[in-house]
This record gives C-alpha cells, sequence and structure tokens, in this order.
C-alpha cells in the first residue's frame, strides 16, 4: 500500500498491534540540517498501549524470538519491506489473510507513519545532531 507523507508518497507495510514493548528505544527523524533523536533511559523498557495502533512501515529488520507467543531460538533474521515478504511469511498471512503474532528482538523499523495508541519513554531524552 502507499502512504502520503510529507516527504510524498512512500509505499509500506501495514501492522496493526494491540500492544508493542520496545525496550532500548531510539528514535531518529531528519529536520532540517539536524537529526532529532529521542532516546529512552538505557536498559529501559517503552510500552505502545491502547485501541487500534497501526503502524505504517517502509521497512523492518529483526530476528525472529517467537511465533503466536512460542518462543524461539534467534536463527532467523528477517528484513521486510514492501518489495521483500519472504515467501513463506506472505503464504501463511498475506494470501490466507491471517493475523499472525510475530516476536522480533534487535528490531530496526523505519517507519513511514502511526495511528492510535500511547507511547510512553522512561527516562526519555531528546537532542539534536547534525545531518
Amino acid at each position: 500500500m502507499t502512504v502520503d507523507t510529507a516527504a510524498g508518497p512512500k509505499r509500506v507495510l501495514k501492522f496493526s498491534a494491540a500492544a508493542v514493548t520496545i525496550r532500548d528505544l531510539k528514535m531518529a527523524v531528519p529536520v532540517g540540517p539536524q537529526i532529532q533523536h529521542i532516546d529512552g533511559a538505557p536498559r529501559s523498557t517503552s510500552t505502545l498501549r491502547g485501541d487500534h495502533i497501526t503502524m505504517y512501515v517502509e521497512s523492518l529488520t529483526g530476528t525472529l524470538s517467537g511465533v503466536e507467543g512460542i518462543p524461539l531460538p534467534p536463527a532467523l533474521r528477517l528484513h521486510l519491506t514492501p518489495d521483500t515478504v519472504p515467501e513463506w511469511l506472505y503464504d501463511t498471512v498475506g494470501k490466507l489473510g491471517l493475523k499472525l503474532q510475530l516476536d522480533l528482538d534487535d528490531a530496526d523499523i523505519d517507519q513511514a507513519g502511526q495511528t492510535g495508541g500511547e507511547l510512553v519513554i522512561p527516562g526519555i531524552h531528546g537532542y539534536g545532531t547534525p545531518r
């Protein structure tokens, strides 16, 4: 799917969640000549909770650590974009229209937008750096 952003239209994957848990949150957004950073306290857990959380993601990379709440050994590294969803995952979720809970560790997300939810960041710290 495509969403409109301030930088123009972007192709994205759409994820829905009832809750998102983020350990060691680090966010960065280019703003003019700087990159604005928001970090949580070291070793803290940030949470995104609320009804109808929807994330529009340009890319998502992480180590698969669980499926449907069942822990897995950290052996499979996923890289998802609108053009690179692995065939096994698309066949399981996309073609059948199923919802699947995936747990990812060491994840990096390039997010184009989000709706819903309340983000709580313990020990929030903001700063800017040059691009």
